[in-house]
């Protein structure tokens, strides 16, 4: 009878368990997914900043010591990078994030993905913005400040990018 009862609460405390991991997993799904949301809500205010010429909107969401490696291979500071927006200098008319992954680490998140980049053309000049395409990274820090960028890396892709190819099918 002993037995039994042992085995009956060792039944229950199993899955007492059981039930207290899946929900604390579960709970762990819906933070992560509300951190990826909000690192692409910072993300995108970044990139309306950039396309806006908003000096004063990029000196608050960008760390002090933030680093630009453009697809030319150029590296800027973040006084190098506010300047050359805020005078036109890298005059933005796009600036589109898509196909955009979040990974998260310890105190912040690497915003990914394929980026669309539209160059105003020189003043005068009647031509379109020249469309550039990147794969572009973000590392993003969060601490009680808020969220900062501290560096900010593209690689030029040749042009736009290929669409996924259809799946195969086997009959």
């Amino acid at each position: 009878m002993r037995a039994s009862k042992n085995r009956q609460f060792l039944a229950c405390l199993a899955i007492v368990t059981a039930a207290v991991l899946l929900i604390a997993a579960a709970a762990f799904q819906v933070y992560a997914q509300a951190i990826q949301d909000e690192a692409l809500k910072i993300q995108q205010k970044f990139q309306d900043a950039v396309v806006a010429g908003d000096g004063a909107a990029l000196t608050s969401l960008m760390a002090d010591n933030a680093m630009f490696v453009h697809g030319n291979g150029v590296m800027q500071s973040k006084a190098e990078f506010i300047d050359a927006i805020t005078t036109g200098k890298l005059g933005v008319s796009q600036y589109d994030l898509h196909d955009s992954k979040v990974v998260l680490f310890e105190g912040g998140v690497v915003v990914t993905g394929l980026v669309d980049f539209g160059l105003k053309p020189p003043a005068g000049s009647t031509n379109p913005p020249r469309i550039l395409h990147f794969r572009g990274s973000a590392v993003w820090l969060h601490s009680s400040a808020g969220w900062h960028l501290v560096f900010d890396q593209d690689t030029t892709l040749a042009g736009p990018p290929a669409a996924p190819a259809a799946p195969v099918v086997h009959q």
